[in-house]
């Protein structure tokens, strides 16, 4: 129990402690029906994510964390107490489940997550995503306690709230952080003839804008216009190669703030082997194409939702 005492007030709370992160069944059980005497629940843990923080004040249980997190609110008394914590889970000693999700066997992970089916186990999650078992090992953890994924008794993931997981993987990857250096460009002629050309290159995908617009499904049109490309190519890394491809794509180089191309090497090159072809454009996987849009600046964040919001009108999966 805690009790939080003013001049002429106070209130008590049970509180519920958790190692994980998680939420408890228990805990949400406990504040639907609290005792007379009691205000409400507090939820304390290491650390509590986005995620769980929702889902807490969703269920009006109030929470804490190391970290500095507080939300402690009641009716009976009145009471609020907020305060913000870390954006990220600390490091713990000694703990060899990862914390960050910017890796490419993590990459690798989530986006298969992102579009199998379910229930899938480790062993089998790792074959789809080309891991070790023991990164899978590593990884599931983090995304049950941000509750990303749901497990059985037996370590299988049961279900996966899509959406959820693509805001945790955004987290920590970056489009123009978590892949090699990008490069700027204008294209003089404008952004078609460099789609046109895009069409005939060997080892590119693209992302950003287009593909997100390639990746609309066939009875959705697109609403926005493309205005600018993202390119990934395995050399874009080696100044010599990427300058040939800006030459041979008609490109010149820019500042980044007046760029409309911009070409990179991926950080995971598996990406570029045998890209899937959308109205005509080699793309990056759906999971790169919307993590890409939700991490650029401007409009794209919302052209990423339009996309989920079309592709949710056909797989349940990716509602809300």
């Amino acid at each position: 129990m805690l009790t939080v005492s003013a001049p002429e007030v106070s209130a008590r709370f049970t509180v519920v402690v958790g190692r994980s992160g998680a939420v408890p069944a228990a805990a949400l059980s406990a504040a639907a029906q609290p005792p007379a005497d009691v205000a409400g629940l507090i939820y304390l843990a290491p650390y509590a994510s986005p995620a769980v923080r929702e889902a807490l004040a969703r269920a009006g249980v109030s929470y804490a964390d190391s970290t500095g997190w507080v939300r402690i609110v009641s009716d009976q008394p009145m009471l609020a107490i907020t305060a913000q914590g870390a954006a990220k889970a600390p490091a713990q000693p000694g703990n060899k489940t990862i914390t960050r999700l910017d890796g490419r066997g993590a990459g690798r992970i989530v986006r298969e997550l992102l579009g199998s089916s379910t229930p899938v186990g480790v062993r089998q999650l790792a074959a789809l995503a080309g891991v070790s078992p023991g990164t899978v090992s590593k990884t599931l953890p983090l995304l049950a306690v941000d509750n990303t994924v749901e497990r059985d008794a037996v370590g299988r993931v049961t279900k996966v709230d899509r959406r959820r997981l693509l805001d945790r993987w955004t987290a920590d990857y970056e489009l123009l952080k978590s892949n090699g250096a990008p490069s700027y460009y204008v294209a003089p002629r404008g952004i078609g003839p460099v789609l046109d050309k895009a069409k005939t290159l060997r080892g590119v995908a693209l992302s950003g804008g287009s593909a997100g617009n390639a990746w609309l499904p066939n009875e959705v049109s697109a609403t926005l216009p493309t205005t600018q490309v993202v390119l990934y190519a395995a050399d874009a890394a080696d100044a010599a190669d990427a300058a040939d491809a800006a030459d041979e794509l008609g490109l010149v180089g820019a500042d980044p703030p007046s760029a409309n191309v911009i070409v990179l090497t991926p950080q995971d090159l598996a990406i570029l082997d045998n890209p899937e072809v959308r109205a005509g454009l080699p793309v990056a996987p759906l999971p790169v194409v919307l993590a890409d849009l939700l991490t650029l600046p401007g409009r794209f964040p919302a052209q990423a939702a339009a996309l989920m919001d079309a592709l949710a009108k056909t797989d349940p999966e990716w509602k809300p």
